[in-house]
C-alpha cells in the first residue's frame, strides 16, 4: 500500500490490532525504507501541546472526537500498513509536526 507523509491509515499495531495512524515519515525517504514511522490516533483528548484534534475530513469514524497522539510514536514496517483513510489538513499536519517537535525537544 502506497501512503504518504499526511495519510490516515489503519495500522496493525502488536497488541493493539488495526488502529488509526498518522504518516510521519518524510516522502523522500518513504520508498527507501521498509519502516515508518506514524502517530496513533486516539479518540481521548489531551494536553493541547500534545493531543492535536483532528477533523472528521481525514476519514476518522472510530471516536466522536479524535486527536493525534504525538507522544504515541511507533516505526512500523510498511507492511502493516493497511487501509488508507484520507489525510490530514495542511495546517493539522503542521501542528503536529511541531507538537513531535516540542515532545522530543527538537
Amino acid at each position: 500500500m502506497d501512503a504518504f507523509r499526511g495519510d490516515v491509515c489503519d495500522v496493525h499495531m502488536p497488541g493493539i490490532g488495526d488502529h488509526p495512524a498518522v504518516v510521519l515519515t518524510v516522502n523522500a525517504l518513504i520508498p527507501k525504507l521498509s519502516a515508518m514511522t506514524v502517530a496513533g490516533v486516539t479518540g481521548t483528548r489531551g494536553p493541547e501541546i500534545t493531543h492535536i484534534p483532528l477533523d472528521r475530513e481525514a476519514g476518522l469514524d472510530k471516536y466522536d472526537e479524535s486527536f493525534a497522539n504525538a507522544t504515541d510514536l511507533h516505526t512500523i514496517p510498511k507492511s502493516k500498513l493497511h487501509k488508507r483513510r484520507d489525510r490530514l489538513h495542511p495546517a493539522e499536519l503542521a501542528r503536529l509536526e511541531e507538537a513531535v517537535r516540542v515532545y522530543l525537544g527538537l
